[in-house]
């Protein structure tokens, strides 16, 4: 793995951060405005991009492989809630038990997964990055909802697992994407090319927004709140390890087990800033362990995958 492209990338999604840190602190985001980019990302734009990762691919993917990180995926993000709700149970999380188990669930798949994948796998691999991404949103636009929805059960007691929250676009999406690939259905690049732009508004904007949501706290009170530093040293130190064995365990190709580590090494998903602010949790909280987890993803994911290639293959 080349460490190069790792930092890079990191240093990309922090400036944009800046930028949104910087447009807070001149009145041109804020918490208003921010609440309305947060609905329009997760209404609009996550789920063009989820369309986007199907939508004009040609040839190059294996359809074995996909099936295979279909069932891969599948897997993984039925054993996760499973391990985090264990987590939360072992540990002494006292409040916002919903957005932990989350934020130990859903890692930046697709605002950091992507890029990665493209640069470290090739154009190829995105499909299959779009894949999981499309397991991951079947599971946040549902399991994820319920979970953060929870942490504030007066103010959200009318969401619950319902055809309303299951139909919801990013739901659709994922479907209708599975279906256009299989089906192999082809659109002209004048449907394609708008999905695509849409879609690719969404990672520079989740940014902003979290650049945002930071300039709203004392940034001595985001790199001194041990809690965050412990739960992120968690994700970031101790739970690869466990996917690190059961991934030796049971996937034997080198090329399927390798993809599955680097998205299980992703940093805690933007995603948890926008469902924190949407459902009405502790979204200063999911800004910091998005933001401290993605500044320790720097070292943790070269060393895990420096680790992960010593031992494992």
């Amino acid at each position: 793995m080349d460490i190069s492209i790792i930092i890079n990338q990191m240093l990309i999604l922090f400036i944009i951060m800046g930028v949104g840190y910087l447009l807070n602190k001149t009145h041109i985001l804020g918490r208003h405005i921010d609440g309305y980019l947060t609905k329009f990302i997760i209404h609009c734009t996550m789920p063009a991009m989820v369309l986007a990762s199907v939508l004009g691919k040609e040839g190059g993917a294996d359809k074995t492989k996909v099936l295979e990180f279909l069932l891969i995926s599948v897997v993984m993000y039925l054993l996760l809630p499973l391990l985090a709700a264990a987590i939360i149970h072992i540990l002494p999380f006292k409040s916002n038990k919903g957005l932990y188990q989350f934020m130990i669930i859903f890692g930046n798949v697709g605002f950091m997964g992507f890029p990665l994948i493209n640069a470290l796998f090739g154009e190829t691999a995105i499909l299959y990055a779009g894949v999981f991404n499309m397991i991951f949103n079947f599971m946040a636009y549902s399991y994820g909802i319920i979970i953060v929805a929870n942490d504030n059960k007066e103010s959200n007691k009318d969401v619950k697992l319902s055809a309303k929250l299951i139909l919801s676009p990013g739901i659709l999406a994922a479907v209708l994407a599975l279906v256009i690939y299989f089906a192999g259905l082809k659109f002209p690049d004048v449907i394609n090319s708008p999905v695509s732009m849409i879609g690719n508004i969404t990672s520079p904007l989740a940014m902003l927004i979290i650049g945002s949501t930071l300039a709203n706290m004392d940034l001595k009170d985001v790199f001194t709140d041990l809690k965050v530093y412990s739960f992120c040293i968690l994700r970031g130190l101790v739970l690869p390890a466990i996917y690190m064995g059961l991934i030796m365990l049971f996937i034997k190709d080198e090329y399927l087990a390798e993809f599955t580590f680097i998205m299980a090494l992703m940093p805690v998903a933007n995603t948890s800033v926008l469902y924190a602010k949407e459902y009405n949790s502790d979204e200063s909280l999911a800004a910091k362990c998005v933001f401290i987890s993605t500044v320790l993803s720097i070292i943790t994911i070269p060393l895990w995958a420096f680790i992960f290639q010593s031992v494992a293959l």
